[in-house]
């Protein structure tokens, strides 16, 4: 039988593993999203031209226009230095189908008397596909346009408590385009 001095030595030492351990599984350095769990606008609602399958997101046959989707990400991410979105389209540079995904935020705060949103969103990174056309990385015609999200190449460091993060992909196909626009997923590491 272990005495009360051991049994709280265990229980302080099982506390401290517990809190060190925990630390490390709540702060992340990576997180991906599928298009399917990422909310449509209400402009991209009313058009009725998103199409999610397998956890992709793409254009219904025949549809034509833009879809916005917006991904929230969660306030469990510390750090990153790079976005990488996985989509198809004509890969034609400058013209035709376009996909362009942005890491965005938006200041939050909390003073008592007016809480909530205070800021336009800012861009902190952008990939374009019209203005960069990575190579075809998989059978199935998908591409990988892989960004840093700061120009030094340095690490973004997350700050929760005064700002909320989101990514906003815009998928864009002119009338009159048959080829695909689809976007699979955009991870952030």
């Amino acid at each position: 039988m272990k005495s009360p001095r051991q049994l709280t030595a265990v229980f302080c030492l099982a506390l401290f593993v517990f809190v060190l351990g925990g630390q490390n599984v709540i702060a992340q350095d990576f997180y991906g999203v599928n298009m399917v769990a990422c909310v449509p606008t209400g402009q991209t609602s009313a058009q009725s031209v998103l199409f999610n399958s397998g956890g992709d997101a793409s254009f219904r046959d025949g549809g034509f226009g833009e879809i916005i989707l917006t991904c929230a990400i969660p306030n469990t991410l510390s750090r990153i230095t790079k976005m990488t979105v996985r989509y198809k389209d004509d890969g034609v540079r400058g013209a035709g189908s376009q996909v362009v995904t942005a890491l965005r935020q938006r200041r939050y705060v909390f003073n008592g008397i007016s809480e909530g949103v205070d800021s336009a969103p800012s861009t902190i990174a952008e990939t374009d596909s019209n203005a960069f056309v990575p190579p075809v990385v998989s059978p199935q015609g998908y591409r990988d346009h892989q960004k840093n999200v700061l120009p030094t190449n340095g690490t973004l460091t997350f700050d929760h408590r005064r700002f909320f993060y989101y990514i906003q992909v815009n998928m864009r196909r002119p009338a009159g385009t048959t080829g695909p626009v689809t976007v699979a997923y955009v991870t952030l590491f």
